[in-house]
């Protein structure tokens, strides 16, 4: 008989066993508040906010030391359509309220990534432990991201998941609840503006006229919050057409508005962070305070004054009637998130009083004059167009003529000819001594033409022939390419 023996041999591998019942939840998870613009802006702490329990530890159970927890959000932390982004919230270990030690873990802002939330020097085994529950801190970032239009609760849900020492998956919870609530409202709901202008700006001078003018406190803007305290507000105005007065008109681009002061109330001017640069009016919204850095006090009359500022020059000059301008403002209120809270029309105003005891009729016979180079000589002689008769002036007191140009260039797209290459002649009748009469190059500035004395009745209506001409050989004329250059003359007809 053979006997044969078999060397049996059985290798035993270090393994976790792991069980299907283990399960992850949670408790805790309340709702801590911010109620306040500054808790917004400094954000919270909520110590020892949830406790993440692993459950359901079987008999036998060993996983090694590196055993460890992983989280990631599921969405942003919503309320209706509201939405604040779960980047700026996260999670912190802070202590074990049962279970092995040796638990460690920083702050992990809550993302759509899975990211480790803790790490573990000591085993997970049973009948040592059959259950674990570990503390952790909700961190709140504060900033503009919690001035959210909608007040309460912000809500979402993570997924939890418990790994072993090498990574391998071991349980897991998609549905942990995660909330906060935010009772500062940021809408700006019930705010109303109100307020008024006053002071309307004469122009009773010619120098007015050209130089502008100023009208300090002509706007003042009335806010009344009620309950609303809210920040990152912005206040923008319109114009609703132009200034008119009959036919007369002016553009709104010529006028600004300048915040002054806050006369009434709170925040003040520099908590608002406010500039006292000039706005310009238009047609459209123009920003006039833009994203406050201060929230109103609730229950608060606030008023704030602003300048409106008058840019002067030849558009007065183009279609001037005496009397008053008008038109409208509308002011609007709105809330960081750029939704239209309030607004508030207001007229406004300014007149021309200058002339109106100066009475005279101007005719300009033709008013295009048209110089044509179309010759070589005509470059080395010059050219001339004579208006016979040109200007006819009817006036009962003693003038004089003010003869300007609209800019200092004749223009034909990007080229330029200087208007000072053209010069302006007046030749008053023959015999009247009473009349000076002035020859200029032209320029955008004002220079008088003629001065009429009116000695006697004979000076009330006189006939001015007028004469543009251009001298030979002028450099900028003969250096310039081919084109219709143009520009226009203003003749003002002012009282002495």
């Amino acid at each position: 008989m053979k006997w044969y023996v078999v060397a049996l041999s059985l290798a035993l591998a270090c393994f976790t066993k792991v069980n299907a019942q283990i399960t992850l939840g949670s408790f805790g998870g309340g709702t801590p508040s911010l109620n306040t613009y500054a808790e917004t802006q400094s954000g919270s702490t909520t110590t020892d906010y949830i406790t993440l329990t692993i459950n359901n530890i079987p008999f036998g159970t060993n996983i090694p030391a590196g055993w460890h927890f992983k989280v990631k959000a599921n969405g942003n932390f919503t309320n209706g359509t509201s939405s604040i982004p779960s980047q700026y919230i996260a999670l912190k270990f802070n202590s074990i309220d049962q279970g092995p030690g040796g638990v460690s873990g920083g702050a992990v802002p809550l993302t759509g990534t899975a990211t480790q939330l803790t790490s573990t020097t000591t085993a997970l085994t049973a009948p040592t432990t059959y259950y674990v529950a570990q503390r952790f801190n909700l961190i709140i970032q504060g900033g503009s991201h919690l001035l959210v239009p909608t007040t309460g609760t912000y809500s979402t849900t993570l997924t939890l998941t418990l790994y072993n020492n090498v990574g391998a998956l071991i349980a897991t919870n998609n549905n942990i609840p995660i909330s906060f609530t935010i009772n500062f409202s940021n809408s700006c709901t019930g705010v109303a503006l109100d307020g008024g202008t006053n002071n309307a700006f004469n122009f009773d001078t010619y120098a007015k006229i050209m130089a502008g003018g100023i009208v300090d406190d002509a706007v003042t803007l009335q806010y009344n919050p009620n309950a609303a305290n809210c920040t990152g507000w912005s206040l923008k105005v319109r114009a609703n057409g132009n200034f008119t007065n009959g036919s007369s008109s002016i553009s709104p681009q010529y006028f600004s508005l300048r915040f002054d002061r806050v006369s009434n109330g709170s925040p003040t001017a520099a908590a608002i962070g406010v500039g006292t640069n000039a706005v310009p009016l238009s047609l459209t919204d123009a920003n006039l305070i833009t994203n406050s850095n201060a929230a109103f006090q609730t229950y608060t009359y606030t008023e704030h004054k602003f300048d409106l500022l008058i840019q002067g020059g030849n558009h007065f000059l183009s279609n001037m009637v005496s009397g008053n301008y008008t038109t409208s403002l509308t002011f609007s209120l709105y809330n960081l998130s750029g939704q239209l809270v309030a607004t508030k029309v207001m007229p406004v105003n300014f007149q021309i009083t200058y002339g109106n005891s100066f009475n005279a009729t101007v005719t300009l016979l033709d008013p295009n004059a048209a110089l044509v180079y179309d010759t070589p000589a005509k470059y080395i002689s010059g050219v001339s167009v004579s208006k016979a008769a040109g200007l006819k002036i009817i006036a009962y007191n003693g003038y004089q003529v003010i003869a300007k140009t609209v800019g200092p260039n004749f223009t034909s797209g990007s080229n330029t000819i200087p208007v000072s290459a053209v010069r302006l002649e007046n030749t008053k009748p023959a015999g009247k001594t009473g009349i000076v009469s002035t020859t200029i190059a032209l320029a955008s500035t004002d220079q008088q033409i003629i001065t009429n004395s009116m000695p006697d009745f004979t000076y009330q209506t006189i006939e001015y022939n007028l004469r543009y001409y251009t001298l030979g050989n002028t450099l900028a004329i003969t250096s310039a390419p081919s084109g219709n250059y143009t520009t226009q003359v203003i003749y003002l007809v002012l009282p002495l």
